[in-house]
């Protein structure tokens, strides 16, 4: 706009500046009008589809190409990933960023689908491994707390790995399993039961 007509009076008065618009309202693109409030919208994939579309994208976004499988069992959805690159940091300390990604995968498929069923994420059978593991290691450390009569500590457990330890435990006479602490900071140990 030209300096001349900014300052034309156009009876703004002596000492102000009248501004006309510079772009008129047909030149703005579109603002994209708010949805109507209502029931939400039915998604359109299954849900399998989109707890594989969720999570590759995920993988893709932190830079990760890997193939993903998912399975329908009774419990739920089972996605598996295989990847040629470095698996521990998908899995982390302890399967710690594993359970993060299983979270956040879960907490956006529920956005389309509230009822969607229970959704265990694995990376390459990590977590098949680790139960057998912690099943072999609770069993071992039962016969030596039934060989010594003393408790033993095992690592830091998750409530579900915690779970994991008592029914392996179960078949076991003389022992007990038993907690101390809250929350991810539970340790697990295993005592002698008392006669």
């Amino acid at each position: 706009m030209d300096e001349e007509k900014r300052h034309e009076g156009g009876g703004s008065g002596p000492d102000r500046e009248s501004v006309a618009p510079t772009s008129s309202p047909s030149d703005s693109p579109a603002r994209p009008e708010p949805a109507p409030a209502g029931p939400p919208s039915v998604p359109s994939e299954p849900e399998d589809v989109m707890v594989a579309r969720v999570l590759r994208d995920i993988l893709r976004r932190i830079g990760f190409h890997a193939r993903v499988d998912i399975e329908k069992r009774e419990d739920g959805y089972h996605a598996n990933i295989r990847s040629r690159q470095a698996t521990g940091i998908l899995i982390g300390h302890r399967g710690a960023t594993l359970r993060a990604l299983q979270y956040l995968v879960r907490a956006i498929v529920r956005r389309a689908y509230p009822d969607v069923p229970m959704l265990t994420v694995d990376v390459g059978g990590y977590r098949v491994r680790r139960e057998n593991f912690l099943r072999k290691k609770a069993t071992a450390v039962a016969r030596i707390v039934l060989e010594t009569r003393r408790e033993m500590a095992l690592d830091l457990l998750t409530e579900k790995e915690m779970e994991l330890v008592r029914e392996a435990l179960k078949a076991e006479p003389g022992v007990r399993v038993y907690a101390l602490g809250v929350g991810t900071r539970r340790n697990v140990i295993v005592a002698p039961t008392q006669e």
